[in-house]
């Protein structure tokens, strides 16, 4: 029973991620709970900031002011629940924080299939497309050669995009006409300019209120100039005291109807996108190291997204998304400790039951919000770029990810192609971030066909170690090999090469290399004896120095070459049948 619930539910591995020194509390690390609670705040209320997209929604699908109300509390209840649910490490979310806001993508869908169908048909929709997504989160860990590092980095380089537009119109004030508010501009600016100015130059304790620091002044500087909202006085008195969260609405029973679940099945893959990017770039700001996604750990969160998914479809409410710039702030603040994820999700919970808060943060101007976006946008641009280019590019390579940016950045710049295109495509036609991920995705799988995962080489003995250096850079290429793992790889190969000729071995060596995305493994396969690798500690200089007989310096040498090529690989042994022996290294990748 254990065994089946771990292959359907892997519960979390134990950490192995190298500390950042720019973080001032990583992922696994307690802050202090005064800090815990006040970053738990911060990352609540930045959430809040877009629960207009949940007023949108009701106002939308016609609710009155009372439904609307009690639509926009159980929407905040279950979107700390959902954020709650990522930062628990369990099996059943990625024990991260990954902060919940209602997801914009859905909210055209959900109001026009509502429209159309009605409320029951949105719900049941909601539900299968949900149940979905838990199903392809079992598949995940078997994905990985379909989602390199070049793909992924597309998929966060549009997830950066697709905010450019939302935060550039609120930042400027972009009206319907297309005039440009000089007030919101100068919000906008005061909020950036804040927030890189506590980041980059502010002790501490100030870094941590880099985006309430800047959200302070854009609000300051729109309150001033006049960007601010209008009526939001009005608007705060006309909410009641207290709400009963999810309680008291009239629902009616989950309808599942074909056209309004194939939409929401396609709409569902925009989450999945957006779970990979944002669990990606969580994943690398707590990893010095990092060298590769680690599809369980996205497999966790895609559950997570799931299971709330179908909360939020019985609940008649807009389906959840990871915020994006919620990871701006944990970059902003250098903590990304899953503690806060869970003071974040309790925060949330609790202000469902009082409407004026949720009302009061509702009222930040739309430029501060725009300003916040525009900095989480250039984070995830930044990142994602070096994360497409963190290994070493062929030609393969660099079309996959040239012509997926192509047509991930196409559909944004010329909107008429989704106008264009067939009505069943064009839900994955008018986002770039779904368009640029599938185009990644399936330029991958094409162009990767012919590449061989193993190659082999007889080496000359006149130039053997240069031509094997030459050799795994030529292949490193070809299979997206990362550089330094290929640098090391041709380092301890000459070192061996050389340790073979000191040993006796004469003939032609054969060099035999393959990759699997996991291990770069190297055979040198030659005949004779086995090469000694068990010559113990090596010798300190004093040893080598004093080592007047040839023999035992010879033999201090190969214990010096036998440490370093030990050190240089992860695993390397020597094997001996039958005359042929070969020196075999694996090096993790």
């Amino acid at each position: 029973m254990k065994s089946l619930l771990d292959r359907f539910l892997p519960p979390p591995a134990p950490p192995k991620r190298h500390r950042p020194e720019e973080l001032l509390y990583a992922i696994d690390e307690a802050p202090p709970r005064g800090l815990t609670f006040s970053m738990g705040l911060q990352h609540a209320a930045l959430s809040l900031m877009f629960i207009l997209y949940a007023l949108v929604a009701a106002q939308g699908i016609g609710l009155g002011p009372a439904e609307t109300n009690a639509f926009v509390s159980a929407t905040i209840f279950l979107l700390g629940a959902a954020t709650l649910l990522q930062a628990v490490p369990s099996r059943l979310g990625a024990g991260m924080l990954l902060v919940a806001i209602p997801a914009p993508a859905k909210l055209p869908i959900f109001i026009g299939v509502v429209g159309a169908y009605g409320l029951g048909a949105a719900m049941g929709a909601t539900i299968v497309s949900a149940v979905a997504a838990i199903l392809f989160a079992r598949m995940i860990p078997r994905l990985r050669a379909f989602f390199p590092p070049e793909v992924l980095g597309v998929v966060v380089v549009m997830l950066g995009l697709s905010l450019v537009g939302a935060g550039l119109s609120r930042g400027v004030g972009l009206s319907v006409t297309g005039a440009v508010s000089g007030a919101a501009l100068a919000s906008a600016a005061a909020t950036i300019a804040c927030i890189i100015a506590a980041s980059l130059w502010g002790p501490p304790g100030l870094r941590r209120l880099a985006v309430v620091v800047g959200a302070a002044a854009g609000t300051v500087v729109a309150l001033l100039a006049g960007a601010a909202q209008p009526g939001g006085a009005a608007a705060l008195s006309s909410l009641p005291m207290l709400a009963m969260p999810i309680l008291g609405r009239e629902l009616p029973a989950p309808e599942f109807l074909l056209v309004p679940i194939a939409v929401f099945l396609v709409s569902q893959l925009i989450g999945v996108m957006d779970v990979f990017g944002s669990v990606l770039s969580m994943d690398k700001m707590n990893d010095a190291r990092w060298r590769r996604v680690d599809m369980t750990l996205v497999a966790r969160a895609v559950t997570a997204l799931g299971l709330m998914h179908i909360l939020q479809g019985f609940a008649g409410v807009l389906a959840s998304a990871i915020s994006s710039a919620n990871l701006g702030l944990a970059h902003a603040t250098g903590i990304t400790a899953w503690r806060v994820g869970m003071a974040a999700g309790v925060v949330l919970m609790v202000v469902a039951f009082v409407p004026p808060i949720t009302g009061l943060i509702a009222l930040t101007p739309a430029p501060v919000i725009g300003g916040i976006l525009i900095y989480t946008a250039s984070y995830l641009i930044v990142a994602g770029m070096g994360l497409a280019t963190s290994r070493m590019m062929n030609t393969q390579r660099s079309f996959t990810v040239g012509l997926a940016l192509v047509c991930g950045t196409g559909v944004m710049l010329v909107p008429a192609l989704a106008e264009a295109s067939p009505d069943w495509s064009r839900i994955i036609v008018s986002s770039g971030l779904t368009m640029g991920s599938v185009a990644a995705v399936g330029l991958n799988a094409v162009l990767r066909i012919g590449v061989k995962r193993t190659a082999e080489l007889s080496l000359d003995p006149k130039d053997e170690t240069r031509a094997a250096a030459e050799f795994l850079e030529q292949q490193g290429r070809a299979w997206g090999a990362r550089a330094e793992v290929v640098v090391r790889a041709g380092v301890a190969l000459g070192e061996a090469l050389e340790a073979l000729r000191q040993s006796g071995v004469d003939g032609p060596v054969r060099l035999s290399a393959s990759f699997d995305e996991f291990n770069l493994r190297c055979r040198l396969i030659h005949a004779g004896r086995a090469l000694p690798l068990g010559g113990g500690a090596a010798p300190d200089a004093r040893t080598l120095l004093e080592a007047d007989e040839g023999d035992a310096l010879d033999a201090a040498m190969r214990r010096v070459s036998a440490t370093l090529i030990a050190r240089l690989a992860d695993r390397v042994r020597a094997v001996e049948r039958n005359g042929t022996a070969e020196v075999i290294f694996d090096f993790e990748h």
